[in-house]
């Protein structure tokens, strides 16, 4: 009679862990919609907006940071005790649009 159980625990186990990559999906989704769009500066401007925002954030010192043009933003991606986030700063004004992780 124990056999049933642990069948059934196992196969509770078994659908979960199919769903868990569809649910990680979603999840990524989701962030990537969420990325912020900033009106189109002076395409001249972005590689001297990346430098100097690149100093302000001191982005040489850290491992693991990026620094990228994303619909009209400046994203800044950098990976903090695994965690990763980006940030999106306005071209033109170097202020921060929005922040995902």
């Amino acid at each position: 009679m124990i056999k049933f159980p642990v069948i059934a625990f196992a196969a509770l186990i078994a659908a979960a862990g199919l769903a868990a990559p569809a649910l990680a999906s979603t999840h990524a989704s989701a962030q990537a919609s969420a990325a912020p769009s900033c009106p189109n500066g002076d395409s001249a401007n972005y590689d001297y907006a990346m430098d100097t925002l690149s100093t302000q954030l001191h982005l040489s010192a850290k491992p693991g940071s990026s620094i990228d043009m994303s619909s009209g933003c400046i994203e800044v991606t950098t990976i903090k005790n695994g965690k990763t986030t980006m940030a999106f700063y306005d071209p033109d004004t170097l202020s921060l649009v929005s922040k995902i992780g």
